[in-house]
């Protein structure tokens, strides 16, 4: 196992909920680790949603891939050669943005056979202005390791900043030298232009007047056999609340040194045994037995923790943001892929594979003083990991040549479990601009993805109420319609849910008789309670459109 560094960050620069968006911006660091063969870098973007369309732009020279009409679970890959890598300190436009019209997904990866390194993009809408940057001295990490540099040339780590939006930004980067004396260097970043500098734990603070990307990366991190790996590592915005946090550490990560960065103080505790921290940026020892053993640690902030070690810069995930189901997007999936997923210890037999339990060989370790459990799965086929009833954590790992692992949490999709799978579309209800006939509301309701409302349950109800209770009262048609022969009521379904009526919610009065209305519509007015009335077909009023519930199921993979 590898030796490992616990970096803490005190601004919260947490995982975001999800993983999934319409717009993403990243660009390709330096890999001098595989500078003596051909580096590959791709884009591997998810779809979520049926007939997607995925534009994938280089700024640098414009060139745009579009892809239309994808399915549901298709992995689209887009590769580039080594040109688009940015190795120079100074404004460049080798960025690149990924806008779809439907939630996708984007991993962005890096290397050659046998020594890839990947990290999740996150979306847009979970970039900020402000940034917190771990002071990591290059120097002293490599002391802390015994470790043999290889270059001099390359030991600072480096920043990557990319505006990510379509105008002018204003970025000033805090920095406080080794006297301890404060400056700030001010930049104006072009639309979706990058900026890189070099860092030696001198950088503190990254703040933007509008949303940037930020990329803590190195391009050659070394390791104990005299080699090196690049490491990339996407930086999140600050969350400042007092709120205490968990972080479970399986053994298999090794643990052994701390390095703090805060500006306040906390403590921070492995079980009972508490350490204090006082805006530290030193590497501290941490606590003797939490090398060898899963542990949980504790802060009395919200925080962020960091594992490091040669070639790894890893986000763990606090318990607090564990998700219901987890999608993994490998560089390569083959042997050496691994899912590393901590579950309940109870409910560890609910975990899923795609739609498959695990298998029953898998080896449970229990982490001692938590009610949880680890497991590592191997993941050669793996699109999805999931459980019914329980938030798990999941990451995914990946061992390099002489045995070195890298690796970053899976891409979560939705955070509440879900009987059924990974829920990418929750049933929703919609209600229409205009008022029309039913049959033309039922139109209306399929141009749109929709079909007309059912309602088939006091749960249903209540959900009509949650959608609909700030809308202007009024009345909206819903599916229920009588035969013409039979006059009997029945669902008008666009799918195979029964279309047999078991569950009324009628006005008083009503329904009326058949030759007075054939069809129902609902009244969204609360003082009405929200109840049915029958009503002739071809009266005006606004269609209640329904969407069902989608989940996602891998299907394809494109290549570009």
């Amino acid at each position: 196992m590898l030796t490992v560094l616990l970096s803490i960050l005190m601004f919260s620069q947490g995982l975001s909920m999800d993983s999934r968006g319409t717009s993403f911006i990243t660009a390709f660091p330096e890999n001098i680790a595989v500078y003596y063969k051909k580096t590959v870098n791709l884009l591997k973007i998810t779809t979520l949603h049926p007939n997607t369309t995925v534009n994938v732009t280089y700024m640098a020279n414009g060139t745009v891939n579009t892809t239309e009409c994808i399915k549901n679970g298709t992995i689209l890959t887009v590769y580039w050669n080594k040109n688009v890598e940015e190795y120079q300190f100074v404004s460049s436009n080798k960025s690149f943005r990924i806008t779809s019209d439907k939630n996708v997904t984007v991993l962005s990866v890096s290397g050659w056979e046998g020594r890839f390194q990947s990290h999740v993009v996150q979306p847009e809408q979970h970039l900020g202005t402000v940034y917190q940057v771990p002071a990591l001295n290059y120097t002293k990490i490599a002391a802390s390791f015994s470790l043999v540099m290889t270059s001099v040339r390359f030991l600072p780590f480096r920043l990557m900043i990319i505006n990510a939006v379509d105008r002018n930004n204003s970025v000033t980067i805090e920095q406080v030298d080794e006297r301890g004396q404060s400056q700030a260097d001010r930049i104006t970043l072009d639309p979706y232009k990058l900026f890189q500098i070099e860092i030696n734990g001198t950088v503190r603070e990254i703040k933007a007047s509008e949303k940037v990307a930020v990329l803590l990366t190195h391009p050659c991190f070394d390791r104990i056999d005299c080699s090196c790996n690049m490491v990339v590592n996407q930086l999140k915005p600050p969350v400042f609340d007092k709120i205490p946090a968990t972080f479970l550490v399986p053994s298999y990560f090794n643990a052994k040194q701390l390095l703090v960065t805060t500006n306040q103080s906390c403590s921070v505790c492995l079980y009972s045994n508490c350490i204090s921290v006082q805006n530290s940026t030193d590497i501290v020892p941490l606590f003797g037995n939490i090398i060898n053993t899963s542990s949980l640690i504790s802060t009395t902030v919200h925080v962020s923790l960091r594992l490091i070690s040669p070639g790894l810069i890893l986000d763990l995930i606090p318990t607090s943001m564990f998700s219901g189901c987890y999608l993994l997007g490998f560089s390569s999936p083959s042997s050496s892929s691994r899912a590393l997923v901590i579950a309940n210890t109870s409910s560890t037999n609910g975990v899923r594979i795609n739609d498959q339990p695990l298998n029953s060989n898998i080896r449970w370790s229990v982490m001692n003083g938590s009610e949880y459990s680890w497991a590592l799965v191997e993941a050669q086929k793996i699109g999805t990991i999931w459980h019914p009833t329980s938030k798990i954590g999941v990451y995914m790992i990946e061992r390099l040549d002489f045995d070195s692992i890298y690796g970053s949490p899976a891409m979560a999709i939705n955070m509440d479990p879900d009987g059924n799978g990974c829920l990418v579309t929750p049933e929703i209800f919609v209600l229409g601009k205009d008022e029309m006939s039913w049959f033309m509301s039922r139109k209306y309701c399929l141009e749109n993805a929709y079909q007309l409302a059912r309602i088939v349950a006091n749960n249903t109800v209540n959900k009509v109420v949650l959608n609909m209770t700030l809308q202007k009262p009024t009345e909206g048609w819903i599916g229920l319609r009588r035969g013409l022969y039979t006059t009997d009521w029945y669902w008008k379904n666009e799918d195979n849910f029964p279309s047999t009526v078991n569950f009324t919610y009628w006005q008083r009065g009503q329904p009326e008789k058949p030759e007075k209305g054939l069809c129902a519509s609902v009244s969204l007015d609360p003082r009405k309670e929200f109840k049915w009335q029958s009503a002739p077909c071809c009266s005006k009023k606004k269609p209640v459109c329904y969407g069902t519930t989608k989940y996602l199921t891998y299907s394809d993979t494109v290549k570009l």
